[in-house]
């Protein structure tokens, strides 16, 4: 009966690593995120239980950058200069990595990045850990609007992966006005923008140059919200666009699937050989 309950115990704690072994941004909720201070998904749209997966791996992205196209109809609001304490749950830190913060003010069709963190970003973080905090200030000059605020990590050891997550803002800033800063860099989601190798050490190269390399973006919104324009050209060649080629959405979980009924598959084999033992 002793070794029956170690055998389920044991499974269990396997597919919770494979569910839980990740990141996601909790603070400003992400979108369709399930815990309880989250507001529910929009109508018609479903709880995500994967908000902390990947959105590429091995160069092959499997979600789009925001994972889902609907905004939130409830937004958290935040003071143009104001810092936003965002939060984190850690299933693994990976070693820690690069960060990314921005805000679109269009829908998601262009980006300006407004913090970067290099190499340290999540690093130190403990397994299981929750509410890890990062500090990220909301330009002085922002204007006011509805605003996708986007979190973009790259990780510094593992399967070479990409994580993003998306949370619906209302920045009160000034009317009308513009927002300087960095165009998205959105390595390791394609082979198409590349793939940056592990940097598990800390003389290891982590590819901070191309991060050296975005280009000044400038995103400025007329009074009343009326009209948006970025230079240069998010569509422009030079730019990374926020839908890159070959990009395929995907169900939320349809990446954990195969590893799941393995573990599902072995644990019901072994369970089946104990029984017949006993």
């Amino acid at each position: 009966m002793l070794r029956k309950s170690t055998l389920i115990i044991t499974a269990i704690q396997l597919i919770a690593l494979v569910v839980h072994s990740h990141v996601d941004l909790t603070t400003p909720c992400s979108r369709y995120h399930f815990a309880p201070r989250c507001p529910p998904p929009p109508a018609g749209q479903l709880y995500d239980y994967n908000t902390n997966a990947p959105i590429s791996s091995g160069g092959i992205n499997t979600e789009p950058l925001c994972k889902h196209s609907v905004p939130y109809a409830k937004r958290t609001v935040y003071k143009a200069g104001e810092p936003i304490s965002t939060g984190y749950d850690i299933g693994s830190a990976h070693g820690g990595g690069h960060c990314q913060w921005a805000l679109s003010y269009d829908g998601e069709k262009t980006w300006v990045v407004i913090q970067t963190e290099i190499r340290t970003c999540l690093q130190g973080a403990l397994t299981g850990q929750s509410d890890v905090k990062i500090p990220v200030t909301i330009p002085k000059d922002a204007p006011s609007g509805d605003v996708t605020f986007m979190w973009l990590w790259v990780n510094a050891i593992g399967d070479r992966e990409l994580y993003s997550n998306c949370a619906d803002i209302r920045i009160e800033g000034r009317d009308g006005g513009s927002v300087t800063g960095v165009e998205l860099l959105l390595v390791n989601y394609n082979t198409t923008y590349g793939i940056i190798p592990e940097f598990p050490n800390p003389g290891d190269p982590d590819h901070r140059e191309l991060y050296d390399a975005r280009k000044p973006i400038t995103i400025t919104v007329k009074s009343s919200g009326s009209t948006i324009s970025s230079t240069p050209d998010p569509s422009s060649p030079s730019s990374p666009s926020s839908t890159p080629k070959n990009s395929a959405a995907s169900g939320s979980r349809d990446h954990l699937q195969p590893l799941v009924f393995f573990i599902s598959t072995t644990f019901l084999i072994l369970f089946a050989s104990l029984q017949h033992n006993m």
